[in-house]
């Protein structure tokens, strides 16, 4: 048996603190669905989380459902972008669904019965999602596409209905009768469209006799079903996806939640549907509430991201990585996108660093940025595209009350170094720098340990040369944008 992770093991992680978000919602949730129910309405949910990227969507949404199932909800997880190839949502939605029912099918013989009946009776709407699987069959057996029947220029809502028609009347006629499909097709359609409205009908009360079997067997009602990433897909398949939910699977006893970047969300589906398409009061149709997570200071971004970093192979001003990269975030002007996708070159070209001796932060977050910027590593490019006015370290108080800058200004730093670190002639001619400039110090103490006490050809490069390559090596490994 696997052992069931406590609370406090699903939110170990949580940085960001949402535990206290997941606590609020779930009473919420779970609240709102019984009244609903003491008043005689149907009894679902549907709930929009929203919040910008990096603000912690996907992990609050997976750290919330397994909060759920350990208070003894079934819950189904859907993620919309990884799905959205498909042609229509209902099979993934679906798909989703079968896998949080598995399990429980297995133990009880009356959620058994019930979710095959569900299956059984979704299964004519399953075929009518897959046009494409449709026309493939149509072609197989008749040497004819769905096409061929109602005309290029048809609407192709009608397209796999009339193929349905179609093969299921060629099974029995033959392939030869096939030209008086013709005269059939529209009457067909008719009746196809006149089962519609029906067949929706008897699959939502099967759904939920299927959630209430799952209530009887010792579940805890709502049925959850999380959907994530919807702000990345396709926009016709973002909106197909809302509406098959609010006419399939809003039934009682499921409650929905999403999180979205519902501005993201907004502009992509008024951006499918023409200029002046008002999205924000489309959206408000599809869920019963929103709410708006807490914004996410850079700070603490970024401190979450540094813990990822192996501190033992890098030197940073002060030793202070967070307060380092921080001050370069605020003078880059970097958002939390671009935040996170240079730390995690940072973070990878660190990893494979192969030397005994640190890499420079001063060097390499720099390097970083401007390759995330501009696709384009070369040393002079990222000196001319730094912020003069970037200073990082500290002032301090002294005891007479003067203040002492202990700071260094980061492009002179940078500028410095790499108009000397070609060779360790050019380096050790700076060795006995005077210590009144802080920026020189620091930039003398970037390469004093590969010459101290060490037999060095003085036509050699530093080894804070070679991490041109590995950020170059460390951009195409970086994974597409999560929401993180």
């Amino acid at each position: 048996m696997v052992a069931t992770e406590t609370l406090e093991q699903i939110w170990g992680a949580d940085r960001l603190d949402r535990r206290q978000d997941a606590d609020f919602l779930y009473n919420f949730i779970t609240g709102e669905i019984s009244k609903r129910k003491t008043r005689g309405k149907r009894s679902s949910y549907s709930l929009n989380i929203d919040a910008q990227w990096g603000g912690g969507k996907s992990f609050f949404l997976e750290r919330f459902g397994k909060q759920a199932e350990l208070r003894g909800h079934v819950v189904a997880y859907v993620n919309a972008w990884k799905d959205d190839h498909v042609g229509d949502p209902y099979i993934a939605i679906m798909a989703a669904i079968d896998r949080a029912f598995a399990p429980h099918v297995k133990k009880d013989s009356a959620v058994k019965t019930a979710w095959r009946t569900v299956k059984s009776n979704g299964g004519r709407i399953a075929i009518k999602a897959a046009g494409g699987a449709i026309k493939s069959l149509a072609k197989k057996h008749f040497d004819i596409t769905a096409d061929d029947i109602l005309g290029q220029d048809a609407d192709q809502s009608l397209v796999s209905e009339a193929a349905e028609a179609a093969i299921d009347s060629s099974i029995e006629t033959g392939a030869a009768e096939i030209d008086k499909l013709f005269d059939r097709t529209l009457e067909a359609l008719i009746g196809q469209f006149q089962k519609a409205d029906k067949a929706i009908q008897i699959f939502r009360e099967k759904l939920a006799a299927a959630v209430e079997a799952l209530d009887k067997s010792g579940k805890k009602a709502p049925f959850f079903v999380l959907v994530d990433e919807l702000d990345r897909c396709r926009p016709s398949y973002a909106v197909h996806l809302l509406e098959r939910i609010k006419h399939l699977f809003e039934v009682d006893g499921v409650a929905f939640v999403f999180a979205t970047n519902s501005q993201q969300l907004r502009h992509s589906i008024a951006g499918a549907y023409g200029q002046g398409f008002d999205g924000f009061t489309y959206l408000k149709r599809f869920f019963d509430r929103t709410y708006i997570f807490r914004a996410v200071s850079a700070k603490k971004r970024i401190e979450e991201l540094c813990a990822a970093i192996d501190e033992r192979k890098i030197r940073v001003p002060d030793d202070d990585m967070v307060e380092f990269i921080a001050t370069g975030c605020t003078s880059y002007a970097l958002d939390l996108r671009a935040i996170e996708q240079v730390l995690e070159m940072v973070e990878v070209t660190v990893s494979v660093w192969p030397h005994r001796l640190p890499l420079d932060m001063v060097l390499l977050f720099p390097l970083c940025v401007t390759f995330y910027r501009t696709g384009e590593l070369d040393w002079v490019i990222t000196r001319d595209g730094l912020p003069h006015d970037w200073h990082s370290g500290i002032t301090l108080i002294n005891r007479a009350g003067d203040r002492v800058d202990r700071r260094i200004n980061v492009y002179q730093a940078f500028a410095r170094a790499i108009d000397r670190f070609d060779s360790m002639e050019k380096i050790m001619k700076n060795r006995n720098s005077s210590h009144d400039d802080r920026t020189e110090d620091y930039v003398r103490d970037i390469f004093s340990p590969e010459y101290n006490g060490l037999s060095v050809s003085r036509t050699s490069p530093s080894i804070q040369t070679g991490l041109l390559d590995l950020v170059a090596n460390a951009g195409g490994l970086i994974a597409p944008d999560q929401d993180g």
